[in-house]
């Protein structure tokens, strides 16, 4: 919801003001609006900062929670950007970990982040498309429990 980015797709130009008018006409400006500042199968276009992203997007884009993501779907996110965004924004909204949450990297990730988006690391072969693998989310859970009580 804020900057410029290349991407796979081409040249993505997030319109904050067009989202909120869309979420009026639905009448649903109940709904919160989550957004990447470091976006998948993208880079930023210019040189701001993680920090100057997320602080821009709480201000000027009024988003009520900033998403962190790794360069693709089930890639984690740079920790320190994580950690970056979490300072910028302190405790104005939450930061989430928005892709690659897998149960040998989440202790790490919920020290910083305020939760997290999880997707393939729950999947058979912690691929996208496949369906869920209870196996691998009882481990993502008991990782998960073992960070909470080492904390």
């Amino acid at each position: 919801m804020t900057g410029a980015y290349e991407s796979d797709m081409g040249v993505w130009a997030p319109d904050a003001a067009e989202l909120y008018r869309y979420r009026r006409l639905l009448d649903a400006d109940d709904v919160l609006v989550m957004a990447n500042i470091t976006p998948e199968f993208a880079s930023p276009l210019g040189s701001r900062s993680v920090a100057q992203r997320a602080r821009s997007a709480v201000t000027s884009s009024l988003i009520d929670v900033l998403l962190i993501a790794g360069p693709m779907a089930g890639a984690e996110p740079d920790l320190a950007a994580v950690r970056e965004a979490k300072e910028a924004v302190g405790e104005r909204v939450p930061v989430l970990m928005n892709t690659g949450a897998r149960a040998d990297n989440i202790g790490r990730f919920v020290e910083v982040a305020d939760g997290v988006i999880v997707g393939s690391g729950l999947k058979v072969d912690g691929q996208t498309w496949n369906p869920v693998d209870p196996a691998r989310v009882g481990a993502f859970m008991a990782a998960v429990r073992e960070s909470r009580s080492a904390s």
